[in-house]
C-alpha cells in the first residue's frame, strides 16, 4: 500500500486573495477523477509564506523530512501536480518553494 501523502493547503487572507479557492475545487475533483486514495487534503489558515500563495506543503511524500513546498498553485497548474507528484511522485521544479521562516 503506497504511503499516506498529507496536503496541508493554506486558506489564509493573501492566499484566498489568489484564489485559492479555484486551486482547491480543481485539486479535490483531480484526486476523486484519479481514484488517489492515498491522500489526506487539511486546510489551514496560515503557512507563513505570503506573496508566494497560493500555498501548499506536502508530507509523507518520500522527498524530505521538512516536506515538499508548492507556491504560486493555480487552477491551471493542480493538473500537472497530481499527474507529476502525487501519480508519479515527480516534484514540479517551477512551483516549489523553500519556506521563508
Amino acid at each position: 500500500m503506497p504511503k499516506t501523502q498529507h496536503l496541508f493547503l493554506c486558506t489564509g487572507t493573501t492566499c484566498t486573495q489568489e484564489g485559492v479557492e479555484d486551486s482547491l475545487h480543481r485539486l479535490s475533483e483531480k484526486i476523486a477523477e484519479k481514484n488517489i486514495k492515498n491522500v489526506r487534503l487539511t486546510l489551514c489558515r496560515c503557512l507563513g509564506q505570503c506573496g508566494e500563495g497560493p500555498n501548499m506543503v506536502i508530507y509523507g511524500d518520500g522527498h524530505d523530512r521538512s516536506g515538499t513546498w508548492y507556491g504560486h498553485l493555480t487552477k491551471e497548474t493542480i493538473d500537472s501536480f497530481v499527474s507529476q507528484h502525487l501519480l508519479k511522485g515527480e516534484k514540479l521544479a517551477h512551483l516549489v518553494r523553500t519556506p521563508v521562516d
